[in-house]
């Protein structure tokens, strides 16, 4: 068991000083930083994925390198043990949420391994990144296709949007809608035509964008119109169109799930969905990848052919990425949330404070790597076993290796903890030095890549540069301290 110090990411999205969660915690566990009521803490990272890599307090080394010299014995099944690092296939994460991310959705491995072969500059990793998000606060986020009769509701009802997605996508999608399971297919392709219309609109027609925006907002805030739309969608729709005037992705609350999970609910999706985070903190667990591909509500790189043919179209209702709960045996103060996912699991762990301190916890013995944060508590944790015992209070977080027998004791204030674990062994992330080394030149360079680098990454293959003139809408040097959801 080890205490490890993790990194914040400062994303301009981020609430500020005092009033992020992240700051908070962050603070509580690592007392000698001070909170700059000025700076945005938008993230708190705990894994091993090299664009926020945990190191071990004690011995300032990394994480991943730490896996690699004390848990390749016997009695682990790695079979690669000539590698410097071995990686978590996660990444936990705490976020604080000011503003809107940008609309996005996250490739398969096999996407993402076709991705970097192509573009190693804009996606570095091989990995998919699936994700988890279990709500502290009230949190609100865009998830997933709307239910096609819904859709078809908001085409007939606002037409703007079928303006902005072609009069005739549209007509065939609500007829097409009428008969929804016997078209199911043929639904799908239509919805691909609507949003491809769309997010090329944005690029060769962005100012028709802008006054169909325009009209849109009249239409609800003036005449009232609604379709399907609920007051709660409403208000995102106006914040969203203040936050970023003109872009099409304004236009997505009448066509993507709008969800809002109170505290202790929590959420899944996986590879291929479109979703964008709100407003609100949340536990997020997510696949150890920074693949992302996106469509709107952003000033970075949009890459919109591979977003129209990675996107899986499945439109449903939002319950649909609701993970329930599971209890676990002998564990009352344990809840565990298992997605459909090999990637992650998460337990949340609640501890009232007991009437006597010699009674304790116990935590499930795993076969696996973990990594624990305290929300709220202090207490210790205890390994009977090695006698090692560490501190457990607000913003500690504590990597427990596999087969570790745990336990909470010296429970002083009631605990809320959060362990998010995986049976999996991560990606190999040391083939990322070439791409890393073909970013910082991006940055450096106005965004071109030398041409050596570039061979160095792609050798002889075809190679779209991706990298926009000094006109395009999203020729811009991504600055990682700002900016977030994936690498550029």
């Amino acid at each position: 068991m080890e205490r490890i110090d993790c990194e914040v990411k400062n994303y301009d999205w981020g609430k500020k000083g005092a009033d992020s969660v992240v700051a908070h915690v962050f603070q509580a566990g690592h007392p000698h930083v001070k909170i700059d009521p000025n700076r945005p803490y938008a993230e708190l990272w705990m894994g091993t994925h090299p664009d926020g890599p945990a190191v071990i307090r004690s011995t300032g080394r990394k994480l991943s390198t730490h896996i690699v010299e004390t848990e390749t014995g016997d009695n682990n099944n790695n079979l690669h043990t000539k590698r410097q690092e071995l990686h978590l296939a996660f990444i936990q994460k705490l976020m604080s949420i000011q503003r809107t991310l940008s609309l996005q959705v996250h490739p398969t491995k096999e996407q993402a391994e076709w991705l970097h072969e192509q573009d190693p500059i804009h996606y570095p990793d091989r990995n998919h990144k699936p994700e988890l998000a279990f709500a502290l606060t009230r949190f609100e986020l865009l998830c997933g296709f709307r239910p096609a009769q819904e859709i078809a509701l908001n085409m007939r009802t606002f037409p703007e949007l079928c303006v902005i997605m072609g009069v005739k996508n549209c007509i065939d999608f609500c007829e097409l809608a009428q008969e929804e399971l016997r078209n199911a297919k043929a639904l799908k392709e239509c919805l691909k035509r609507c949003i491809k219309t769309m997010l090329d609109m944005q690029v060769n027609q962005s100012r028709k964008v802008a006054e169909q925006l325009e009209s849109l907002f009249y239409r609800i805030n003036a005449k009232n119109v609604r379709g399907c739309l609920q007051e709660e969608t409403v208000d995102v729709m106006n914040r969203t169109h203040d936050e970023f005037p003109g872009d099409v992705g304004c236009f997505a609350p009448l066509y993507v799930n709008h969800m809002i999970l109170e505290p202790g609910e929590c959420c899944y999706y996986g590879a291929g969905e479109i979703h964008a985070y709100l407003s609100g903190e949340c536990i997020e667990c997510v696949g150890c990848s920074n693949n992302t591909i996106r469509a709107a509500l952003t000033p970075k790189y949009i890459d919109r052919e591979n977003l129209v043919k990675i996107l899986n179209y499945r439109m449903t209702k939002p319950d649909f990425y609701l993970v329930h709960p599971e209890t676990i045996s002998q564990f009352p103060h344990v809840e565990q949330y298992a997605p459909d996912c090999r990637d992650f699991t998460l337990h949340q762990i609640k501890i009232s404070r007991p009437t006597s301190n010699s009674e304790t916890f116990w935590l499930p013995t795993l076969s696996c790597g973990s990594i624990l944060i305290v929300i709220e508590g202090n207490a210790y944790l205890d390994e009977p076993e090695t006698s090692n015992r560490q501190r457990a209070s607000r913003g500690d977080i504590i990597y427990i290796p596999p087969s570790a027998e745990v336990r909470f004791v010296d429970v002083e204030e009631n605990v809320l903890a959060y362990r998010t674990f995986s049976f999996e062994e991560g990606p190999d992330h040391e083939s990322r030095s070439e791409a890393a080394k073909a970013t910082l030149e991006y940055r450096k360079g106005n965004g071109i890549v030398p041409d050596t680098i570039v061979n160095q990454l792609v050798g002889t293959r075809p190679f779209n540069r991706l990298i926009m003139t000094e006109n395009d809408k999203h020729d811009f040097v991504f600055d990682p301290e700002m900016e977030a959801d994936g690498f550029l």
